[in-house]
């Protein structure tokens, strides 16, 4: 198969397609795939350069001045008046009557409580699994050693609300936050969000009890330093847009942060065996996010890789408002790759290590495919076996946090979960016999480190032979 590449994020674009289908790369090898994908890691490198400056500028207000800086800010990029209310302590209210950011008390249907409470419940199943206690470790010589585990204090959960509602994402910061024990879990969204009802139910099904009505890199900030009445936090986790990222990485140390979120990505893996309908709809499920959404299809199947085009084309139309959005994803950094066989599809997952990897070959249907893959898959922030399981299932109601690493981040970073609410402390015991056990060693290091004084603390550590019992 002929393989064309052009460069990507070309505003000139080519159409490489015979039926009209504009993408990122068409790729018919292994090597041409991996040279395009990897582009997509500088995406937010890229992006965050663009943006650096206003945020440091917002980020030095807040720290300046406080609440007034936070609600002129908010004034001028949500257009909210400075005397609605930043802090909102009361939901039911907001919920049963018409309220200032444009809300009301409509009610949402009954089927759409049940699929958020299936939602929370399951989350809740699957990050209970992941608590963990604190441990000891006891030695011969009477010394012990252990880790403690505890909550944080305090963690702000920010929810996007800008082009879209998110109360799944509050559902993926929230509900790992409460099985973590943490005691003070404040939720910080665009003042548009409150207007949402679905958004309104979520938060009290979660029994949040403090909303901040703001959004951006003013949020960041603002959790960061606190303000007068408004205590810092601990950590600040959850997805955003580029200055709600870049305003994360510059406060981090200041504040704890989950990790720096970048454009949702998914990479399909095939085989010509799933139903080229079902593949495009998920490629589509991720383009039409962001026009800086990665969507890509890897197959070992050169007839697959065409249907899938065609079926594109067929479903885009069904995006209705967001189908432009969509295009411009595929346009940019959407792919089709042909590669020769299963290892090279291995290959080419390995070397992007993708936020949303979706298995769908044949043998990702049994548990010794299943095996296959998770062994040699490396890196990858979700990883979804066979054809049924739908990427979107992952982003509502499965269970594990869609709050992800991206951009090649899932090299080294993880999925949001209990880990990321609790903290570990170094807990240490030795008695005379075992401080004496370790003294001369302990003088050895040190003095070749050039370190006396650590040298000389171990060495009064020492008990002299009359002491020993």
């Amino acid at each position: 198969m002929n393989c064309e590449i052009k460069s990507a994020g070309s505003d000139s674009g080519t159409n490489l397609i015979p039926n009209g289908l504009t993408l990122g790369a068409f790729c018919g090898s292994k090597l041409e795939a991996i040279r395009f994908l990897r582009q997509l890691e500088n995406r937010m490198p890229d992006a965050v350069s663009e943006v650096s400056k206003d945020v440091s500028q917002i980020v030095a207000r807040v720290a300046a001045e406080g609440l007034p800086a936070v609600l002129e800010l908010r004034r001028k990029f949500e257009n909210i008046e400075a005397d609605q209310p930043l802090e909102i302590l009361d939901l039911a209210q907001l919920m049963t009557q018409k309220n200032s950011f444009g809300g009301g008390s409509s009610e949402i249907s009954a089927e759409v409580e049940n699929a958020l409470k299936l939602s929370i419940e399951r989350v809740r199943r699957y990050h209970d699994i992941q608590k963990d206690d604190t441990r000891y470790l006891k030695q011969h010589d009477g010394s012990w050693f252990g880790s403690r585990v505890r909550p944080l204090d305090s963690v702000a959960l920010y929810v996007p609300g800008g082009a879209a509602f998110y109360p799944s994402s509050l559902i993926m910061s929230a509900v790992p936050a409460q099985v973590a024990g943490v005691s003070r879990i404040a939720v910080f969204t665009p003042a548009r969000s409150l207007s949402n009802p679905v958004f309104l139910k979520t938060a009290a099904l979660l029994g949040i009890k403090q909303v901040y009505a703001v959004g951006g890199a003013q949020a960041v900030a603002l959790a960061a330093y606190g303000a007068e009445g408004i205590a810092r936090f601990d950590k600040i986790v959850g997805p955003g847009n580029i200055y709600v990222a870049t305003a994360k990485k510059l406060l981090s140390g200041r504040i704890g942060i989950d990790g720096f979120a970048g454009p949702s990505e998914v990479l399909v893996l095939g085989d010509g065996s799933s139903d080229p309908d079902w593949v495009a709809a998920d490629l589509l499920a991720q383009a039409e996010h962001d026009p800086e959404a990665s969507a890509v299809l890897c197959t070992t199947c050169a007839v697959e890789a065409k249907a899938v085009m065609q079926s594109l084309i067929k479903l885009l139309p069904l995006l209705g408002e967001r189908e432009a959005i969509a295009k411009q994803s595929l346009a940019r950094w959407g792919a089709i790759v042909v590669v020769s066989n299963r290892v090279e599809l291995v290959e080419v997952a390995n070397a992007i290590a993708t936020e949303h990897l979706h298995i769908q070959t044949k043998c990702a249907l049994s548990s010794e495919g299943q095996n296959y893959w998770t062994e040699n898959i490396k890196s990858a922030g979700a990883i979804f076996f066979g054809k049924y399981c739908a990427e979107a299932f992952g982003d509502y109601l499965a269970g594990p946090s869609h709050v992800l690493p991206t951009a090649g981040t899932a090299r080294f970073s993880s999925p949001l979960g209990v880990y990321d609410f609790v903290k570990r402390t170094s807990l240490l015991y030795m008695d005379n016999l075992g401080a004496s056990d370790l003294s001369r060693a302990t003088q050895v290091f040190a003095e070749a480190e050039g370190l006396p004084a650590h040298a000389l603390a171990a060495k009064l550590r020492k008990i002299a032979e009359s002491e020993v019992t």
